[in-house]
């Protein structure tokens, strides 16, 4: 059998945001890119769907809070037709069994009467546990673009890992472990 040039140079299977965020950016540095998606439409988290009869959202729409803005801006993806619509406050929608729901919000004190209602005692975890989580996304945000660190590799990345160790170690101590 002869040998065939390939039509492309990089194939990509799946076709959700980060196959799709991995295309864009090797057709931008030049390479001829090929993305292969299983299901009829591409996008991943990132689309928009109806979940119930006449409600339409994106499934996973807190995911695209986390888009990194230096790939918004190095992929144009304004420019296509990207609209990021949030709100001025965090809400989260936690139904129960029995057709109740707890309904977290920016309203610290109702906030505090839902879940002192659930769970006496427990609103000041609640906002340890959300202060965790915002210094841990602090450190994820910034070394996520950065090329990881290979372990056998040389003093560049003994220092990039080191880097990494001390954004974690100036985190507040209580939450290290």
């Amino acid at each position: 059998m002869a040998k065939q040039q390939a039509d492309y140079d990089v194939l990509i299977i799946g076709g959700g945001h980060n196959g799709l965020t991995s295309a864009g950016y090797l057709a931008r540095a030049g390479y001829s890119v090929k993305v292969f998606e299983q299901r009829g439409i591409v996008g991943g988290a990132a689309i928009t769907e109806e979940f119930h009869p006449g409600f339409r959202n994106s499934v996973c729409s807190y995911v695209v809070g986390l888009l990194n803005p230096k790939i918004i801006k190095d992929l144009e993806l304004n420019k296509y037709g990207l609209e990021i619509m949030s709100t001025d406050e965090d809400n989260l929608l936690v139904p129960d069994e029995q057709g109740g729901a707890l309904m977290i919000s920016g309203d610290e004190e109702d906030n505090r009467r839902q879940i002192e209602a659930l769970a006496p005692g427990d609103y000041d975890n609640w906002v340890k546990l959300h202060q965790v989580l915002e210094q841990c996304a602090d450190v994820v945000r910034d070394i996520v673009l950065e090329t990881p660190a290979n372990i056998g590799g040389g003093l560049i990345d003994i220092l990039r890992l080191a880097k990494v160790g001390n954004r974690m170690r100036k985190m507040d101590a209580d939450i290290q472990h």
